[in-house]
């Protein structure tokens, strides 16, 4: 870790200065309303509605403040009569304890609030609870469940006075479809979004809107690169939002989204315009540095630093390469919990650069740094898969139980007018129904311990594996470097050569792992239908639990091809690449295009990457404009002809 340290020239007051100016913005805001507080003769209702502002007025840079103030607020709102201000209490809650709390808790904040939204009757606030179910549903995996009831959410806002909720709704949608590339709906929804937000001027509602419009824009860009009339709209509306920003720093609570912006539109400087436009993209970058640092936003941090790296390396300055990225990781290292896939990202930049200095040494260093937190991102995002997998299974669950009722319901309905004698004997059979169901679910329960328990014995098996895999790994990649050390100038070349071959077996070794985690799933999958068969009371549970581990079975076969067709691949396949694109490839563009060959979708990319899909499209066109490639040639298409 001495090279960390070694040569970091970064101007700690200058960031100090940034930091303050931010967060000041969001703080103004904030002490505006804890004023409002103080004054007397507020009623109860008026204070529940301020504290919820207050709270998400804190969310950008205090967190658990923001949390308190909003739980302050739910204890106020069960003294007032009305029940929709307890329903709007909960709503909040449950963006506030996303990511904080289990799936599971916030779930039930959600279903809090619907429950007192329901019986207030209140439109406004039945389209906030619709709006924050959608909201939820789209973070944990299901976009067209979170489309139903953004769509829900309007409806009830049909008719009702401009507010805020319209607004996000709307922003949401687009970003929906913009996943989707769905252009013509991305474009209509952010069109909507920007009116939406001159119907009800909000400081934050507005800034989101002109970047919604930018990035519709920017998408239909990238499929018709020769319209440049869309590039120059993409960047008239960034430059607005972020003008806009700067009018009205004091009154934005969130200027996370203008980073983002920011980087944005450099990167557009950066990818479509002459070099004499570098100090234009350097504008931005330092734009998007400032709110970076400000909200915390480590991947805007890195990638801010990281082209403005990429402009120094162009020009050959490797020392003022490094020093840059040295100030990206000195800034990550001052976070108290630095992202793993950042801080793998940044040291693989810097084990690059060191290598093209030609200190194998530090580039050796980094090298073992970028796998440290390779695989501590990769244990993450195995839990991160895993509780999105259980949220999605609890919320079917949820929804399919809440079907039944709702049939049920009906059902006994129009069977009471009917069958009055046996309102008894139904009573008697739902008890007993209580019983035998309260009967499966603690067997149930008990099997699902009992598998869990199994699968965290296999979990630490695996592991360990992985662990011997990359110590032998990091063994032969020491070996490797240190006979480069010793090695004349004319050895180079194969040193390289050995390098991407280390890179090839170690990918290979991490399928091997997802293989025997694979051969583990199905072995517990094999067990739970054996298990199933045992307890088949319930054929029509039974069917549909064995349905589900076919479909996963499915998935495990897709793997297997994906993986065999990986192994297959042509031993000069980054070699190649790079003599296309006349070594201008990352070695994140490398990493991209063994994805693709992969089969893996967009969506898939982003998640193993660590960034977002938008980005996974940016970084495609980039690669087929270093590779040369026609605007009518398929990067796909193109990558699949090398693999075979």
């Amino acid at each position: 870790m001495n090279h960390i340290r070694k040569g970091l020239v970064f101007l700690l007051g200058a960031i100090v200065s940034l930091i303050a100016t931010t967060t000041l913005s969001a703080q103004t805001v904030a002490d505006s309303l804890k004023r409002v507080l103080t004054q007397p003769g507020l009623t109860a209702e008026e204070q529940v509605l301020t504290r919820l502002k207050l709270s998400r007025a804190l969310l950008s840079y205090d967190q658990k403040q923001a949390l308190a103030n909003a739980q302050v607020a739910l204890s106020m709102s069960r003294s007032i009569k009305d029940s929709k201000y307890a329903a709007q209490c909960h709503s909040s809650l449950v963006s506030l304890m996303f990511g904080q709390e289990e799936v599971k808790k916030v779930q039930q904040q959600l279903d809090s609030a619907f429950l007192l939204a329901e019986q207030s009757g209140d439109p406004f606030t039945m389209e906030n609870v619709w709006y924050r179910k959608g909201w939820l549903e789209n973070r944990i995996g299901k976009p067209h469940e979170a489309v139903k009831s953004f769509q829900q959410a309007l409806k009830y806002g049909a008719g009702q006075p401009a507010n805020s909720l319209e607004t996000s709704i709307l922003y949401n949608l687009s970003a929906v479809y913009a996943d989707w590339d769905d252009l013509e709906n991305q474009s209509r929804y952010a069109f909507a979004t920007l009116e939406a937000a001159k119907r009800f001027p909000d400081p934050d509602d507005q800034c989101n809107a002109y970047q919604a419009v930018a990035s519709s824009y920017e998408h239909r860009f990238t499929s018709d690169t020769s319209a440049r009339q869309l590039l120059d709209s993409s960047l008239y509306y960034n430059r607005a939002a972020i003008q806009y920003y700067q009018q009205h720093k004091n009154q934005i609570s969130f200027p996370s989204i203008l980073g983002l912006v920011a980087l944005n539109t450099a990167n557009l400087y950066a990818e479509y315009f002459p070099r004499s436009y570098r100090d234009s993209a350097l504008n931005y970058l330092h734009i998007s540095l400032e709110i970076g640092v400000a909200t915390n936003q480590q991947e805007v941090i890195a990638s801010s630093y990281g082209m403005m790296s990429n402009f120094e390396m162009e020009d050959g300055h490797y020392d003022r390469a490094s020093h840059l990225l040295m100030g990206a990781l000195e800034t990550l290292l001052r976070s108290t919990s630095p992202d793993n896939n950042v801080m793998a990202h940044v040291m693989g930049s810097l084990s690059e650069v060191f290598e093209k200095k030609g200190d194998l040494r530090g580039a050796l260093d980094y090298s073992r740094e970028y796998i440290k937190y390779y695989t501590a991102a990769f244990n993450a995002e195995k839990m991160s898969i895993a509780k999105k997998l259980e949220a999605q299974y609890q919320s079917q669950q949820r929804e399919q139980a809440l079907t039944a009722l709702r049939e049920k319901a009906a059902f006994n309905k129009k069977l009471n007018i009917v069958y009055v004698i046996l309102i008894v004997a139904c009573i008697l059979a739902l008890v007993f129904l209580f019983r035998s169901y309260h009967f499966r679910l603690k067997s149930t329960m008990q099997q699902q311990s009992l598998l869990e328990k199994e699968k965290q014995d296999a979990v630490l098996q695996v592991r360990l594996k992985e662990e011997e895999a990359r110590a032998l790994a990091l063994e032969k990649q020491e070996a490797a470097l240190q006979a480069r050390l010793q090695a004349e100038e004319a050895a180079r070349l194969q040193a390289e050569q050995e390098l991407m071959q280390a890179q090839k077996e170690q990918l290979q070794k991490d399928l091997l792992a997802g293989a025997l985690q694979v051969e583990q799933k199905n072995e517990l999958l094999q067990t739970l239908q054996e298990k199933l068969s045992e307890k088949s009371g319930d054929r029509n549970l039974v069917g549909q639990i064995t349905r589900m581990i076919d479909q996963h079975r499915r998935m495990d076969e897709d793997f297997e091809t994906a993986k065999t067709e990986l192994e297959n691949i042509h031993p000069e396949f980054f070699s190649r690449l790079q003599e296309k694109a006349g070594n201008s490839l990352t070695r994140l563009d490398l990493k991209h295009c063994s994805y693709i060959s992969m089969g893996l979708s967009t969506k898939e990319i982003s998640s193993r990457m660590g960034v977002a899909p938008k980005s996974i499209l940016m970084s495609r066109y980039r690669i087929k404009q270093k590779l040369g490639l026609a605007k009518e040639e398929g990067l796909d298409a193109y990558l699949m002809s090398i693999v075979h």
